[in-house]
């Protein structure tokens, strides 16, 4: 059965925050089967290559997901962006790519094996990934997942593959014109002295563990802060946090 296309895209003009685009996602995707997704939008140059962006999964870039928080602290901190075969594909791509786990049989470098192992350990085990290139080197990623079986994932992307492309098209301009731009206005954050130490560390990869002693306070004291800086950025993990930090200018690598 396919899906009501004009029906599910008809109220993206009225969403204008993250959370409801998220629930929006949530409804849509789920209902074609899709547990799980990944929404990355860059602009300008960060479009021709988002590997090589520092912050690498949120640095300039306009992120929406529900995968666990953690993989994606995972997938940012050991730079598996930076070897990962959907991203490569997709960045020469006009047209969806879809895999299952018989991808990681055929990959030839041990990262990239690591990476589809990593994505499988966390329920990202098939996956339908749809580039979108727009003016000026934009770049948009929609990731959709589903935990059905191969026979199943595969006639469910045979039946709706030219549904969810138009969707996602629709759903990365959609939130590129009310959220990018919520983006690019820095917002007033006051940050401590330790707070700002804390971030700075961590947007180039150190654990709570290892920041703790480079600052000489527990890692219990790390963390605290931590979770009071995504309470303040408005964010749910300490890598976006960072991210959004750095894009506000309240931190510098």
């Amino acid at each position: 059965m396919h899906t009501d296309l004009a029906g599910i895209l008809s109220d993206l003009s009225a969403l204008s925050t993250e959370d409801a685009f998220k629930r929006k996602l949530d409804r849509t995707f789920d209902g074609l089967g899709f547990n799980m997704y990944c929404y990355l939008g860059f602009k300008g140059d960060a479009g021709s290559d988002p590997r090589r962006s520092p912050a690498n999964a949120a640095d300039g870039a306009l992120y929406l997901t529900n995968l666990p928080v953690g993989w994606t602290e995972r997938y940012i901190e050991e730079r598996f962006q930076d070897d990962d075969p959907i991203i490569g594909e997709c960045l020469s791509s006009r047209l969806p790519v879809t895999w299952t786990e018989k991808l990681r049989t055929k990959v030839r470098s041990t990262r990239a094996r690591a990476v589809l192992a990593g994505g499988i350990d966390f329920g990202a085990r098939r996956g339908f990934a749809v580039p979108i290139h727009g003016p000026g080197g934009e770049l948009g990623l929609m990731s959709l997942y589903s935990d059905m079986s191969d026979i199943e994932f595969e006639k469910s992307v045979e039946t709706n593959r030219y549904d969810l492309h138009m969707m996602s098209i629709y759903f990365h301009d959609a939130m590129q014109k009310k959220l990018a731009q919520q983006e690019e206005i820095p917002k007033p954050i006051p940050l401590t002295d330790r707070e700002a130490e804390i971030l700075q560390w961590t947007a180039i990869g150190k654990t709570a563990w290892e920041i703790g002693g480079i600052l000489k306070i527990s890692e219990r004291t790390v963390n605290f802060h931590l979770q009071n800086l995504m309470g303040k950025l408005g964010v749910h993990n300490k890598t976006h946090a960072a991210a959004k930090a750095m894009s506000f200018g309240l931190i510098h690598t």
